[in-house]
């Protein structure tokens, strides 16, 4: 029969994958891949050319996607003591007097640490799981095409 078994295939279709990426999945409300997307998670134009991007990496990140937060994707949640606005974001830096994030319309917020009644680093739940959303077959098309993203030239 050809020697395709695509019951035992866990390899993905990247073109699928790309529109559950951009469709179903809606991963472009916080991710971006060249010019689509959000700047408030990390960018993923070369992630294919990470060394750690392995399939089993990956597919851990869309079904289990708090087990390992990267220290430069921890989110912050800060609150003014003026009226009390609460403003949450991607950390950029932090330091004794001032913290800087980066809001989900790709926007650089700097505060100063006198203006905030709290500053939360938030390293849970900034990503949602994929695993009741999206079938097995769809998490392997996903993978599948964050592992054909290796940027310009490539």
């Amino acid at each position: 029969m050809g020697g395709m078994l695509f019951a035992q295939a866990p390899e993905g279709d990247a073109a699928s994958g790309k529109a559950i990426f951009e469709g179903k999945g809606d991963c472009v409300s916080c991710h971006r891949v060249k010019l689509t997307g959000s700047r408030s998670g990390p960018d993923l134009t070369t992630i294919g050319r990470e060394r750690r991007a392995t399939p089993a990496y990956l597919e851990r990140a869309l079904l289990d996607p708090d087990a390992d937060v990267a220290r430069a994707n921890r989110g912050v949640r800060v609150t003014l003591k003026k009226g009390g606005t609460v403003v949450t974001g991607r950390l950029l830096t932090r330091d004794m007097f001032t913290v800087e994030l980066m809001d989900s319309q790709g926007t650089i917020k700097s505060f100063l640490k006198s203006e905030l009644s709290s500053v939360m680093i938030v390293t849970k739940g900034l990503m949602p799981s994929y695993k009741a959303s999206l079938r097995p077959r769809e998490i392997a098309d996903v993978v599948s095409y964050l592992r054909s993203l290796k940027g310009p030239g490539k």
